[in-house]
């Protein structure tokens, strides 16, 4: 368990994975400047940001025998010690900006594996259901950087908590995975409840 919920890695690419790690970027409506997207259905601003627990990277890279590294899965935001997996709609992360000012990012859905990690592996598809990150829209913008600590906020319904999506066959909804490796990690399952 970290002391602090922080941003690992910022990953972006001219489109498609791997998205690569810079070392700060200026976060606006649309999502991360300089990312770019292969497909139209990414470009709206509730899928501005994606974002990743590093905890099921690393159990992603385990259960599947992969070398997997921060945005090999298409992560804009490689976190730790958040436990987006576990988040609502609605709920937000307060991220410590670049320049004293804090980039707020909303929760609007959960991120559904797609074709692309194909080239990974054929497996990921049908496995990631629900441990693969949340997309979020820009609350309020600004510029971040790696290792910018985050504050976790539990605005949204609780009742969406955790925002699940139902896996499309022959998918396996791999929520229970989630739970169990943020749960050894020391974050609750959903959060405000004991660990």
């Amino acid at each position: 368990m970290t002391d602090m919920a922080r941003v690992v890695s910022i990953n972006t690419s001219p489109g498609g994975i791997p998205k690569r790690p810079i070392a700060e970027v200026g976060i606006v409506t649309g999502g991360l400047l300089g990312d770019g997207h292969d497909h139209e259905k990414h470009r709206t601003p509730a899928q501005a940001v994606s974002l990743l627990d590093l905890e099921l990277l690393r159990a992603a890279a385990a259960d599947h025998d992969l070398d997997l590294v921060p945005g090999s899965l298409g992560e804009n935001l490689t976190v730790e010690g958040v436990g987006v997996q576990r988040l609502g709609l609605g709920d937000r992360l307060r991220i410590a900006g670049a320049d004293g000012n804090d980039v707020v990012l909303e929760i609007t859905k959960v991120r559904p594996p797609c074709y692309v990690l194909d080239a990974l592996s054929p497996d990921l598809k049908r496995t990631m259901w629900n441990r693969i990150g949340m997309y979020a829209q820009v609350r309020t913008p600004g510029r971040i950087a790696a290792g910018a600590t985050i504050r976790v906020e539990l605005v949204g319904d609780p009742a969406w908590r955790p925002l699940q999506r139902e896996p499309k066959p022959p998918g396996i909804d791999g929520a229970d995975r989630a739970a169990e490796v943020l749960r050894d990690a020391g974050l609750a399952w959903p959060p405000g409840m004991p660990a």
